[in-house]
């Protein structure tokens, strides 16, 4: 494995984030925490899955951390036993300060990692809409039970961007919800509507149910004196672009947040067709651009909708139609939703409380580990309170110094990749 470390010394504390694939939902909050804690002047480094369906993703991550990617191999044994290595190599390459575990998986083999390596520091896990707390629950939670000896004689600690997943981690000595964020762009990109009624989606990249229904919208709501069109945001598969081309929807790529936020800002109505497994990234996102919102009811969504306020959460295809309707009809309400959604979006998903959430959560854990020790009751050694309180102090320092400022414009970001050569089989 080559290392190429950007920092001037090897012997710089750092957080190391172990991560499976870096799909959406989990970019939404990783590009984020690791901008946040660069900040503070801590080092990082993810440890991920060379996966190029999230490749796009991979630039914005190497701009403030180095990467370490083990390659994609065929069997899932052999494929989770090299990021297991790859973790083990990086919590052994120097001095640790946290672990921070992202997805039911990662959680798992990172876990053993920890307790193989000896490592005496902070452990937390988000789990991004991980289906061990959904639809597998009946496997995921009895999982979950074997984690917490792994990590002992630490305490672990949960930052869940959901509030229905901190549910989950009851017994767990802390949980903390930190929203993911929206970038500012979104917030000040000024509203400026097509001429004629534009209807966008976007976002759920490897989700054929969401494309199947917007493209059924499309076709049922294609009135040619209306003169509706319909725009898909983001990138699809090969497959799904074919559908949705036949349905007459554009699919628009966004290479950047300032192009997304200008697209969301010609839209009359923002459709949020189906759930997805963690925080409604596009949808918070369509929000923050002033845009009404008409979704499926579902529970991702209605933590994040005031049906009603800042739009509409719907039962069927049917209803949906409905609620475009009336939203295209009535300007008056469509802008009145979209002043709604904006504010609330501005209030929750702003950068600066992100940050501010952040950091609290990861003082308050290392405060909980500190005073609590391990689930036996005994002290925690001299070495380890030293380090738990040298974090507490960077990350209180931080988010003191930091003020009102976003993470962006960060003056610690540097580059570095790393890759494992392991032959994939």
């Amino acid at each position: 494995m080559r290392v190429e470390s950007p920092w001037g010394s090897a012997e710089t504390a750092k957080v190391v984030h172990v991560v499976g694939g870096v799909t959406d939902e989990v970019f939404s909050f990783l590009r984020p925490a690791i901008s946040t804690l660069a900040h503070s002047g801590l080092r990082q480094t993810v440890v991920m899955i060379d996966d190029a369906r999230y490749g796009h993703h991979m630039t914005n991550l190497c701009a403030s951390a180095e990467l370490v990617l083990t390659p994609t191999i065929r069997s899932p044994v052999n494929q989770w036993r090299a990021l297991f290595q790859a973790c083990l190599g990086s919590l052994a390459s120097g001095p640790v300060h946290a672990v921070h575990l992202h997805g039911f998986l990662p959680c798992l083999l990172g876990a053993a990692a920890v307790r193989a390596a000896r490592l005496r520091a902070p452990v937390f896990y988000s789990p991004h809409g991980s289906r061990s707390l959904g639809s597998l629950r009946s496997i995921g939670s009895p999982a979950l039970c074997l984690v917490r000896p792994l990590l002992r004689p630490l305490p672990s600690a949960a930052i869940v961007t959901v509030p229905r997943e901190a549910r989950a981690f009851a017994r767990w000595a802390s949980v903390a919800v930190v929203e993911s964020p929206v970038s500012d762009v979104f917030l000040s990109t000024p509203r400026s509507e097509a001429l004629h009624p534009l209807i966008l989606t976007g976002g759920w990249v490897h989700n054929a149910r969401c494309v199947e229904v917007f493209a059924q919208l499309a076709v049922l709501m294609s009135v040619e004196d209306l003169h509706i069109s319909f725009n898909w945001i983001g990138t699809v598969d090969s497959a799904s672009r074919q559908r949705l081309t036949a349905a007459h929807v554009s699919v628009l790529e966004a290479a950047s947040d300032v192009e997304c936020a200008s697209r969301l800002a010609a839209g009359w109505v923002f459709v949020a067709p189906g759930g997805t497994r963690g925080f409604p990234v596009i949808l918070a996102k369509a929000m923050a651009a002033g845009l009404p919102c008409v979704a499926a009811d579902c529970p991702q969504f209605r933590e994040v909708i005031r049906d009603g306020a800042t739009g509409f959460l719907c039962r069927s295809e049917h209803e949906m139609i409905r609620r475009i309707a009336t939203l295209i009809d009535t300007p008056e309400l469509r802008a009145r939703m979209g002043q709604a959604a904006h504010d609330d979006a501005k209030r929750r998903f702003c950068e600066t409380r992100f940050s501010a959430s952040l950091l609290e959560a990861y003082a308050m854990n290392t405060h909980a580990i500190e005073t609590k020790g391990h689930a036996g009751g005994n002290e925690m050694t001299p070495s380890l309170r030293s380090d738990l309180y040298c974090v507490r102090q960077a990350l209180r320092e931080a988010s003191a110094a930091r003020g009102g400022r976003g993470p962006n414009g960060d003056a610690h970001c540097a580059i570095a990749l790393t890759r494992s050569h392991s032959r994939s089989e």
